[in-house]
């Protein structure tokens, strides 16, 4: 117990130091090698296992995929027609404040929040909110597809670290998500602070900010409903295609992020030398690596034997071990504030004390988002809270709450 705990709070503490994930798994790997009864045979084992298995270039080959549909939504103008068209067409500001965080989030980017910050703002403008609660509402409503969205890099690896179908996943946690997006509007969009300001009356619905000129097309742009119509199936349809590859067709995220992305090459005539430059742009080698550092990880906890007597410790606990385990993914979410790094660090165990157990991975997930959503480290909180100059750790309070009441749900559900 206490060398696999020094291993995870080496990992941890490299994180922490914004070491690359790829580089903080690889040591992690070692020292957990080294401190195993180190064998030649261990480490062929667990090298093998990380470069011969499908597993591993399938979950790679996902997030490449991802990469190639966030530069084709980007590139082509669709991210900036959709938002613009839904204001035109929503006239709500209230239903913007989520649907622009919501609807980027559906895309992960590292610090994408960033993205929605100044859509936010334009959007918030006739209500009296605080800096605080402006951060709030962006950082919240980003990350309520973290449970069911099948491209999301900590869904995938969790998929494939614990052998668990990814549509068995997105099917038994999409609840989650719209859990978080009834909490979100229940006590983030309503109260005194959402009265209209008398001095934006006569605000028209289509003004735009000078923030704003250079991430939303001029409106004017789009006159016809046909065209606002074309916006939201460039945009919402490869999501809501791969969905249904993934959940009703079982298709792997490698195939049914390829498929989705060769017709989305298709559909808006990208030229040879476009995909040429997609590819070579979405090639993103420390996200690779880190994939790839992550599935030796995993590998190397299996073959050293350390798992066999934490399984042993853990069934003398009175606790369930998935409540033990999303305890640990809790904390290890709020020390790193990655989804990412909670899955790397506390699937590996899941895979080995409760292979195949929806509900043990499912009690982790939710935990280790949990976690990661309440760490100051988190990066979309970061970005968020230095656009809108606001205290970070008072916007952190309603999360908390939120957050607290879906932990609460979800241990509850191990008791039923």
């Amino acid at each position: 117990m206490l060398k696999i705990l020094s291993t995870l709070f080496l990992v941890v503490w490299l994180l922490r130091r914004r070491v690359q994930i790829g580089h903080a798994m690889l040591a992690g790997s070692m020292i957990l090698f080294l401190i195993a009864s180190p064998t030649w045979e261990k480490a062929s084992t667990a090298l093998r296992a990380t470069l011969l298995e499908t597993s591993t270039w399938e979950v790679m080959l996902a997030m490449f995929f991802v990469m190639c549909l966030e530069f084709l939504l980007r590139t082509s103008g669709t991210i900036e027609g959709f938002m613009t068209s839904m204001k035109a067409l929503l006239r709500s500001d209230r239903v913007l404040l989520v649907l622009m965080p919501a609807f980027l989030g559906l895309l992960p980017s590292l610090g994408g929040a960033m993205f929605s910050a100044p859509m936010v703002e334009h959007a918030s403008k006739k209500y009296s909110l605080t800096s605080e609660n402006k951060v709030t509402i962006n950082y919240w409503f980003r990350h309520i597809w973290e449970y069911a969205n099948p491209i999301v890099p900590a869904l995938i690896l969790g998929s494939q670290i614990t052998s668990i179908p990814l549509g068995s996943l997105v099917t038994h946690m999409g609840g989650y998500t719209f859990l978080a997006l009834i909490l979100g509007c229940l006590f983030l969009l309503t109260g005194k602070k959402f009265r209209s300001q008398e001095q934006f009356k006569n605000q028209t619905e289509l003004e735009v900010s000078a923030s704003l000129e250079t991430t939303l097309v001029d409106a004017s742009e789009i006159r016809t409903s046909s065209r606002s119509m074309r916006y939201l199936l460039l945009a919402l349809g490869p999501i809501i295609v791969n969905i249904i590859l993934v959940v009703s067709f079982h298709f792997s995220a490698a195939v049914s992020m390829g498929v989705v992305v060769l017709g989305m090459v298709v559909i808006l005539r990208i030229q040879r030398e476009q995909v040429i430059r997609m590819l070579s742009k979405s090639f993103d080698l420390k996200l690779l690596w880190g994939i790839l550092s992550i599935m030796l990880f995993q590998h190397t906890l299996t073959a050293s034997g350390l798992v066999q007597e934490l399984v042993a410790l853990l069934q003398g606990v009175s606790l369930p071990i998935s409540i033990m385990i999303g305890l640990c993914a809790l904390m290890v979410g709020v020390l790193t504030g990655s989804p990412q790094g909670v899955v790397a660090i506390t699937f590996p165990i899941v895979a080995v004390l409760a292979p195949g157990n929806v509900n043990t991975a499912t009690t982790a997930y939710v935990m280790g988002i949990a976690g990661s959503m309440l760490s100051p480290a988190h990066l979309c909180l970061i970005v968020t809270g230095e656009y809108f100059k606001a205290d970070i750790f008072k916007a952190l309070r309603p999360v908390l709450f939120l957050e607290g009441i879906i932990v609460a749900i979800v241990i509850l559900t191990q008791f039923i």
